[in-house]
């Protein structure tokens, strides 16, 4: 019985269409994974495509893919017999119980299984298709396929097999299975949220039914060479999930009542007693008047009865409560990836909470809601009955899209009401209510609505309700297929428009205006749809497409006729308006154009990088801002000098962006500028008479930068109505070739013809020791400016104001500095609330949005304590003032000019502190700004390897030493964790190769998170005070100094001044190498002893490790000596230092190393390096719990 009833289910899928449709679908996904350059899963820089990580991260993704079409065959062969009527036949047969289900639900997830094997094959001839890129391929390798799909996918497969079979059995519906994938999904999402954060990624992974999680917990600090080589298995926390699911995959089989005797699901209706008056028939029947077809309240009676089907259903019900529910993980978790501090819960954050937790539910609502609403009589068996009524399509077509949109309506205000209790409960009472109306509204229900639409027309065109669905799906699908092949632009992508950024201080700017043209231009589209739909419906035992096809005229009539032919010519128009504007007025271009783009650069005018330039040493602006029109009107007057030592006759010249080059003037007798390539907004800058070196040149640059018309990319983030900053090297021409904007990715390079790219200029290089990190045009200049801009705003530069006034409406402003400064200098122009002191002589001063006074004392704090202590510890404030300016977080950064920090709305302004028991990511950023006064103007670094650690590494420094000495050594060490997670990660995520600190490349998480961790060792091993002594030395040997700029091998050499030669040691390789402990507690042992003390032994793993710039690793002998403590409490939490017991340096030797320790007082936790000091890719082995 058990082979026969799976052997039946084989042969029943075999002979369905959705059989082979799913298994496509599986197949193409894992194609297109590899055999697409702009489909990446799991793979991305040095990590191959055909890897095995990326080959078992493919099919884990699938796998969550593959749950519909689980529901799809294991649900549909629970119900089967009862939507076919054969229970009673069946049932009434000598059949076992348990074999005939065992058979049915092996048959149907045999099936799947199978169907699921396409995914890897799918996954690997991708890979073998001709136009693939080779070198992002490795050697194939049949078991890296087989491998995951057996020990990680299958028992994924079998779990959710189990379950919805179960489900089937208890609840007899397809709506049930759905319902279920839907919660499942929700809830895995809500699971996601928390994981995010490093104190709950165990048990999340853990507990992930998918094992994906799972996997990333495991690979997550893999490198490239690992994820290139290895293979997960089943062992460690892989293994542990993998048990756990399969064992509750048993038990769910176990407790469906596999094993009874089915029963018949019919409810036995009860018996009717009683007696009934049969009215006796008039002899004559009497005339009826035929009622008043009346179409609106035809309309109206029609719309009652649809919602009424519609929301008084448990599924919407349940729809609701998951739209619900969807949203509490993200706001019990909030946002919590900026160190585990969240923001305000502002209105914009809500809007955006609420549109990333309902979007895929708003997909299925469309796909299952329309499939049910357009077929509900037909699938009743009413269809006949009701299309015979004389009621008009347009009624029963518009009450059914009437009752769709509504359900889309109350899920966006169940959703929006849960966000603003959440507000209110978090205290924050600006609700901005128009706000919510205006995003969710008109922003995101009304193109869901013309989706709703799309929808019901192809419902109309499909032969059935699962075709329609089918449909839908396929164009969702195929949607963002074609925007990875560049079909990516609005006009091409239904009910789209571009990007609508919104910030509190800035609000919608531009983006409502496009919107409103893109809806337009859709929304005649969408009208043609529903006409088409209306003409098409069907009526009738006709149901032929065809037929009706040629019935669409006379469906439509002369006033539907018409009305396509308005809705017709304004999607045209529109169309094409919208088309010249942001194809001809503003530039479109596809990533894949940007860099082909980006090579003809290179290969054009790659040539000229060695030309001599002309370096500034003195700028005098005028820059007019207009922030209604978005409009700078700038004219610099400008000296540059030659410093090198060849004349110089020409000069390549990159104009900036959004700047239409004829209104950009060159005004320097003796030169004259032209040459513009047609290709790219690059010219010459030639000399009548060279300029001989050491001679000077002066003139004048005029430009205008403007924005015209609807952009649909390349949207100018900086000039905008309320919050512009934008810095000189972007409003300005740039002399010279930029190798910054060449490509970098080895792969996108070798496609398109050019060699392999070094991301910086070597160490060692000392040509490159004679400009900083901004290229030759990043000299010391003389500095003023006038600014003038709208009359309720204030514009700031660098500098110090001497003058300000009125005139025609506007505000005016001159600033002028006192002492040169580094060429690179920001605009700002904002409506601003300001805050001002004066602390020790230095004015202080915090522009603000007026809504957001929140964390304005404590950057002022934080500036004072920045100019003590770094004052002190490195140097004297070259300045008499600090300024700060809010700017619109459409950026989220804070950059520091000379005296002056623009700093993002999004990254401190909104940042809620109230939980002193958080990181205070404010006062860490405006510090590690504030340090940039002196790491980056003061000392500036040569334009080589390792010249950000020297402006990154040291700020950070600076910023992390203040935090410590304000909220205690427990708050760094929280920092730090988050620092060292994120370095251990990027290392797995690097696109061409690890550096040594010593020489990192403009890498991120080297000079940021790793310069963090090994700067503060550093200072553990050596002391604050000597660590900052010999900063100090640095810095006053380097101080503006240009001849040459420092390096790191500076750097370094000035650390290492007074050390030891372990603590040398112990900084070279902290630079020079790239450095991972092993280090873990193997055992612990307590002995009370007779003298009342207690004796701790501890046998403890040493191991450190040295890597090459992939990621392969090679044991070297541990010389260090590392900390050992004893606590009476968690170190993670400890804030009390009396809980400390002991805490000293130990020297430790590779491989077992014992200690013995002596304490008046049982600790509760021992730990080695129990403050994670050391990058160690395991630190949770470091401490044991007694």
């Amino acid at each position: 019985m058990f082979l026969q009833t799976l052997s039946f289910e084989w042969r029943y899928y075999l002979r369905q269409p959705s059989f082979y449709v799913v298994g496509l679908l599986l197949f193409m996904v894992c194609f297109f994974a590899t055999g697409s350059d702009s489909v990446q899963i799991g793979s991305g820089g040095e990590v191959l495509k055909n890897s095995p990580f990326a080959i078992g991260q493919t099919l884990l993704i699938t796998g969550i893919i593959a749950m519909f079409a689980v529901v799809n065959f294991v649900g549909s062969t629970a119900v089967r017999n009862q939507q076919s009527m054969m229970e009673e036949l069946i049932y009434v047969k000598p059949l076992s119980p348990l074999q005939y289900q065992l058979g049915r639900f092996a048959g149907s997830y045999l099936v799947v299984l199978t169907l699921f094997t396409l995914a890897p094959l799918g996954h690997l001839l991708g890979s073998l298709m001709p136009w693939v890129d080779a070198s992002r391929f490795g050697d194939i390798s049949l078991w890296f396929y087989i491998k995951p799909l057996i020990l990680l996918v299958a028992p994924t497969l079998l779990l959710l097999s189990a379950l919805f079979y179960a489900m089937a059995q208890k609840f007899r519906s397809m709506m049930a299975l759905y319902l279920t994938a839907v919660a499942l999904f929700v809830l895995y999402g809500l699971a996601g949220q928390l994981a995010s954060q490093p104190q709950y990624r165990e048990i999340a992974a853990l507990l992930d039914p998918f094992g994906l999680r799972t996997y990333a917990q495991v690979a997550r600090y893999w490198t490239i060479e690992e994820k290139n080589t290895i293979s997960m298995g089943l062992e460690g926390l892989m293994l542990q999930n993998r048990l756990l699911w399969l064992g509750i995959s048993m038990a769910i089989l176990a407790l469906s009542g596999l094993h009874r005797q089915p029963s018949l699901t019919r409810k036995t209706e009860a018996k009717k007693t009683g007696s009934y008056k049969v009215p006796v028939m008039p002899p004559l029947a009497e005339l009826v008047r035929r009622p008043e077809v009346n179409g609106s309240k035809q309309f109206w009676t029609r719309v009652g009865f649809e919602v009424k089907q519609v929301l008084f259903t448990a599924p919407f019900y349940i729809l609701g409560a998951l739209s619900i529910f969807n949203l509490l993980g993200p706001m019990i978790a909030g946002d919590l990836q900026w160190y585990g501090t969240s923001n305000w819960p502002l209105t914009q954050d809500m809007v955006t909470l609420i549109v990333g937790s309902t979007g895929l539910l708003m997909v299925i609502v469309q796909v299952y809601y329309c499939g049910e609403i357009v077929w509900r009589e037909r699938s009743t068996g009413m269809g006949d009955i009701i299309d015979a009524m004389p009621v008009s399509n347009k009624v029963f077509l518009g009450s059914k899209f009437v009752a769709l949109s509504l359900v889309m309506v109350l899920l966006y205000l169940f959703a929006m009401l849960t966000t603003i209790c959440f507000q209110l409960i978090k205290g924050q009472m600006n609700l901005e209510l128009g706000h919510y109306a205006i995003s969710l509204g008109f922003v995101i229900l009304l193109p869901l609505m013309m989706s709703a639409v799309l929808a019901f027309f192809l419902q109309v065109l499909a032969p059935n309700k699962y075709a329609g669905m089918g449909l839908f799906v396929g164009y969702y699908i195929v949607s963002l297929v074609l925007a990875t092949w560049g079909f990516g632009h609005s006009l091409n992508n239904f009910a789209a428009s571009p990007t609508i950024p919104y910030s509190d201080m800035n609000g919608f700017g531009w983006g409502l205006l496009s919107h409103s043209l893109y809806m337009i231009y859709w929304g005649a589209f969408t009208v043609l749809l529903f006409l088409a739909a209306f003409g098409l419906y069907r009526r009738g035992p006709e149901v032929g497409l065809k037929a009706r096809f040629k019935l669409l005229g006379y469906q439509l009539g002369f006033g539907g006729s018409a009305l396509a032919g308005f809705a017709l010519s304004l999607f045209v128009g529109m169309g094409g308006y919208l088309f010249y504007q942001t194809t001809v007025v503003n530039q479109y271009m596809t990533p894949e154009d940007t860099q082909d783009q980006l090579a003809d650069y290179e290969k054009r005018y790659k040539q000229y990088e060695v030309l001599p330039q002309l370096s500034p040493v003195s700028v005098k602006g005028e820059f007019n801002i207009f922030p209604e029109d978005r409009r700078i009107e700038a004219r610099v007057a400008m000296r540059w000098q030659n410093r090198s030592a060849e004349p110089v006759s020409r000069m390549l010249v990159s104009l900036p962006n959004h700047t239409d080059p004829a209104t950009i003037k060159f005004d320097i007798p003796g030169a004259s500028f032209g040459d513009i390539d047609p290709d790219m907004p690059v010219g010459w800058l030639n000399f009548a008479t060279p300029v001989a070196p050491g001679a000077e040149v002066s003139g004048e640059i005029s430009l205008i930068r403007d924005t015209n018309g609807i952009a649909e990319t390349n949207h100018d983030w900086a000039v905008v109505e309320n919050g512009t900053f934008i810095d000189n090297l972007s409003l300005l021409p740039v002399f010279g070739y930029q190798s910054e904007a060449e490509l970098l990715d080895r792969h996108e390079r070798e496609k398109r013809g050019l060699a392999p790219k070094d991301r910086a200029n070597k160490l060692e290089d000392e040509q490159f020791h004679q400009q900083n990190f901004f290229g030759p045009q990043g000299t010391f200049i003389d500095f003023e400016a006038t600014l003038s801009t709208a009359g309720d705003q204030t514009a700031i530069v660098p500098g110090y104001l001497t003058k300000s006034w009125q005139e025609n409406g506007r505000n005016y402003f001159h600033y002028k500095m006192d002492s040169p400064m580094v060429n690179f200098f920001s605009i700002v122009s904002g409506r601003y609330a300001v805050k001002k002191e004066e602390y020790q002589g230095i004015n202080i001063e915090v522009y603000y949005h007026a809504d957001h006074p929140w964390n304005i004392d404590r950057m002022m704090e934080s500036v004072r304590d920045s100019i003590d202590y770094f004052g002190e510890a490195f140097g004297p404030y070259q300045h008499r003032q600090m300024r700060i300016m809010e700017y619109p977080g459409y950026r989220t950064f804070a950059q520091s000019f000379a005296n002056t920090v623009p700093y993002s709305e999004r990254i401190g302004f909104i940042t809620d502190l109230r939980d002193p028991e958080k990181i205070d990511p404010v006062y860490y950023v405006t510090a590690h700004e504030v340090a940039h006064q002196w790491w980056g103007h003061q000392v500036g670094a040569a334009d080589v390897q390792g010249s950000a650690v020297i402006s990154e590494s040291l700020s950070q420094y600076a910023a992390l030493m203040l935090m410590e000495k304000k909220y205690g050594a427990h708050m760094l060490r929280k920092f730090l964790r988050y620092e060292l997670d994120r370095y251990l990660r990027g290392r797995g995520a690097e696109r061409i190769g690890e550096m040594p600190l010593l020489r990192s490349e403009n890498q991120q998480y080297i000079h940021y998170q790793k310069g963090s961790v090994v700067m503060m060792a550093i200072k553990d091993v050596v002391g604050e005070e000597a660590l900052n002594a010999n900063l100090a030395a640095f810095a006053e040997r380097f101080r503006y100094r240009t001849d040459p700029f420092p390096t790191t091998l500076d750097l370094v050499s000035y650390i290492k001044q007074g050390l030891s030669d372990e603590q040398q040691a112990f900084v070279d390789s902290s630079f020079n190498e790239i450095t991972l402990y092993d280090l873990r507690l193997e055992d612990v042992k307590l002995t009370e002893l007779d003298s009342g003390k207690v004796r701790v032994d501890l046998t403890i793993h040493a191991g450190k490790l040295t890597a090459n710039n992939e990621g392969k690793e090679q044991q070297v002998e541990i010389s260090e000596r590392v900390d050992i403590g004893l606590f009476a409490a968690d170190p993670d939490t400890l804030t009390d230092e009396n809980d400390v017991l002991l805490l000293e340096k130990h020297p430790l030797k590779s491989g077992e190393n014992k200690l013995s320790f002596e304490l008046d007082k049982k600790p509760a936790f021992v730990g080695v390096d129990p403050f994670v000091k050391l990058v160690d890719r395991d630190s949770k082995d470091n401490i044991f719990k007694l």
